[in-house]
């Protein structure tokens, strides 16, 4: 089974396919700058005004002739919902009901009819809404006449269609006419001259949300926030003020800084991690983190900390070192704009905001970040437990660093690995490490949660993942392993990865033994290894050569390995337990 999606995380490209109710080709160039700043490039294909019907229904359409990555379909609640907007009098409770009932049967249709065609395609839907002043102002809510039920009912059908579907993405469009305010939303010379639904503004705000919608889905948004101490996340120095003395608390302005750390730790309950970088007193600022009776914020909460006078950049280095994580995953937030000038000259791969003066907007400019930097379409448990994996991965590095040897380390550390088959509950974590894995990463082959569904069940496809546990906790779900048969008793090794958390402990040693064991349920001979080189994967080039493997040919760029298993298998380290939970049934 092949990927279409295989060919566009390693080169940052996506194919991006535009249908909508009305002209959207003026929203490709903010799009295309949208996804630029995410690190993404785009090859766009554009339908026509309201074509979004022909193009999906017509089997010789331009569009599958195009094979998009993403298929983003912008319907406006106008262009769905003209019978509300002529004449809303002529609708009564059943006939609003029925006229949501046919847009999102019509809805199911056209998603059907893209699903047979392009199975592998993202679908990006979008929530609607309807002017909010109309003929019905004051019959709205005091009498039968009424739109609003119109929009819930259909947004409401776009969540559930999402829901049985994890192909498809929906962005809450509404929510984003609302904060902006409708008035600006629209620009009527445009509809008029032009049969754009958005003005200029509007248009820069939407592609700001697909691109971070898109990002996400491959695995190109930011990992970590980084905040300063002092006057970021409360008012005044610690070293010049008394812990009553500093602005954080229920009242004025230090109810600001309250509500900035609130935030902050939804971003973590998220998935976010969040660490400090601050010029201070470690002892002073740790007394105000761990005892200030309004701090939102405790220790427990940062993945890593940095408290010194040593300049930031080198400790933003530093910090990216502990957590394993490219600079390019760090977002810097500070109230000094020389700290923030400084940062963004030494390390223009983390991103610095400008960031408000005034402590009141804190927590909106934080809203804003997340909604371009921290943007997800899903979660997992491991996301939730986030924080707290990486914190104890920074307490593993510690116990290392004290260690007499290597193999005493590992012994130390009491690791458990548990190995199963990919099951309902934990294909969304195995394609959410697919996407975004890229160091220990073999092959850097990407599928989507439905793709890796769809070769779970495969017969000729063995999917397993990885857990392990230790003396300071569980990582969770950290390691895939996706075993391809060939013909006869040739396996091949299609994903082979492992989260950046566990590089360096021998974890892979322990998956591939376990594989050559698992293989022998399936009378495999031999085992096939395959090198893909990336950018960023250069840390498993010799992975198969350590291993035992035989150098079987180059092809390309690419290096292919064997293990004959008549003869030889990959070891299982001993500081390791291991169980495994499950079995799919053989596969010829």
């Amino acid at each position: 089974m092949s990927s279409v999606l295989q060919t566009v995380y390693p080169e940052r490209t996506v194919r991006l396919a535009l249908l909508s109710s009305c002209t959207i080709e003026l929203l490709r160039a903010p799009l295309a700058a949208s996804l630029s700043r995410s690190g993404v490039r785009a090859d766009f294909w554009v339908g026509g005004f309201r074509q979004y019907r022909q193009a999906i229904l017509a089997p010789e359409s331009p569009l599958y002739e195009f094979t998009p990555h993403v298929v983003l379909m912008y319907l406006d609640g106008d262009d769905l919902f003209p019978e509300v907007t002529e004449n809303p009098f002529a609708l009564d409770v059943a006939r609003r009901q029925q006229l949501v009932h046919s847009r999102l049967e019509e809805m199911a249709v056209l998603i059907a009819q893209l699903r047979e065609r392009l199975p592998q395609a993202t679908l990006v839907l979008n929530t609607v809404t309807l002017p909010p002043l109309n003929t019905l102002l004051g019959l709205e809510y005091n009498s039968a006449y009424g739109v609003r039920d119109v929009i819930s009912g259909y947004n409401a059908g776009l969540e559930r269609l999402a829901q049985t579907d994890s192909s498809i993405v929906v962005v809450d469009v509404e929510s984003l006419v609302a904060w902006l305010g409708f008035s600006r939303w629209r620009d009527p010379r445009l509809w008029y001259l032009a049969r754009v639904r958005w003005s200029g503004e509007a248009a820069q705000a939407l592609a700001a949300r697909y691109a971070a919608t898109i990002a996400s889905r491959m695995g190109r948004m930011r990992k970590c926030l980084v905040v300063d101490l002092d006057n970021t996340l409360w008012g005044g120095v610690v070293g010049e003020e008394e812990l009553a003395g500093l602005q954080l608390g229920e009242e004025g302005i230090g109810r600001a800084y309250v509500e900035f750390q609130l935030e902050l730790l939804n971003l973590y309950r998220k998935g976010i991690l969040l660490a400090v970088c601050s010029k201070n007193d470690p002892a002073d600022a740790l007394a105000v983190i761990r005892s200030h009776p309004a701090m939102r914020l405790r220790e427990e909460h940062f993945a890593a900390v940095r408290i010194n006078w040593e300049d930031k950049a080198t400790n933003l280095r530093a910090i990216a070192e502990v957590l394993n994580i490219g600079l390019e995953s760090l977002v810097f937030v500070d109230d000094s704009p020389v700290e923030r000038a400084w940062v963004r000259q030494a390390l223009p791969e983390v991103y610095v905001p400008e960031w408000p003066g005034d402590p009141s907007d804190f927590r909106t400019a934080l809203l804003e970040l997340e909604a371009t930097h921290f943007y997800k379409v899903t979660m997992t448990r491991e996301d939730g437990d986030r924080g707290q994996l990486y914190r104890a991965q920074a307490q593993r590095r510690v116990l290392g660093s004290v260690a007499t040897s290597l193999e005493d380390f590992y012994r130390s550390l009491e690791m458990r690995i548990t190995i199963g088959p990919a099951d309902s509950l934990t294909i969304p974590r195995i394609a959410q490490l697919i996407q975004k894995t890229n160091q220990f990463n073999v092959t850097s082959r990407r599928y989507t949660e439905a793709e890796v569904s769809a070769l779970a069940t495969n017969p000729e496809y063995l999917v397993y993942r990885l857990e392990l546990t230790d003396r300071f906790g569980s990582n969770g779900i950290v390691g895939v392993l996706i075993l391809h048969h060939q013909t006869g008793g040739t396996w091949q090794v299609d994903t082979f990865l492992l989260s950046c958390r566990v590089m360096g402990l021998a974890v892979e040693d322990a998956f591939l033994g376990f594989a050559c064991q698992a293989l022998d349920r399936h009378g495999a001979r031999k085992l096939m290894g395959e090198y893909r080189p990336t950018a960023k994967n250069t840390p498993v080039a010799e992975l198969y050569p350590r291993l035992g493997f035989e150098f079987v040919e180059n092809r390309g760029e690419h290096r292919l390995w064997a293990l004959d298993l008549t003869c030889q298998r990959v070891g299982v380290p001993d500081w390791f337990q291991v169980a495994f939970v499950g079995e799919k049934g053989n596969a010829r």
